[in-house]
């Protein structure tokens, strides 16, 4: 079963305007992972890793970070127990180029972290939920 994405056409500049990062975000580019990063409007950040075998030879591997964000300017800041953390761009127009699609919408670029690799931070942008959406092709 292909998986399509398909974007909305809502404005990239629109979701950035309220100067309230607050939401969820998602990497969009691999289909056997999945990265989602959820900030609520009380300052908690969670991170959810999701892995799993195409062929479904194995059961999903599932890892969950919790802990705070706060965000000033441009930067969004998370931090993480033991000294952990993760810093954002905050971007009103994060291309698609990554997952080979035309156009943008907001989203967050990695700056610096010292989360693990192989959480995958530094290879994917995560796009806000709201400005994008799955749907399932037979």
């Amino acid at each position: 079963m292909a998986v399509l994405l398909l974007l909305s056409l809502a404005t990239p500049l629109q979701a950035a305007s309220s100067g309230n990062p607050a939401g969820r975000y998602q990497a969009v580019t691999e289909t056997e992972y999945s990265i989602t990063l959820t900030l609520d409007s009380t300052g908690k950040a969670r991170y959810e890793f999701v892995g799993w075998e195409a062929d479904g030879s194995a059961p999903k591997q599932r890892k969950v970070l919790s802990g705070t964000w706060h965000h000033s300017g441009g930067l969004l800041s998370l931090q993480f127990p033991r000294g952990r953390f993760a810093t954002y761009s905050i971007v009103p127009c994060l291309s698609y180029h990554e997952f080979g699609q035309p156009g943008c919408s907001a989203g967050l670029n990695l700056v610096h972290t010292n989360l693990a690799d192989y959480y995958g931070l530094q290879r994917f942008g995560l796009w806000k939920s709201d400005s994008l959406s799955r749907n399932t092709n037979p």
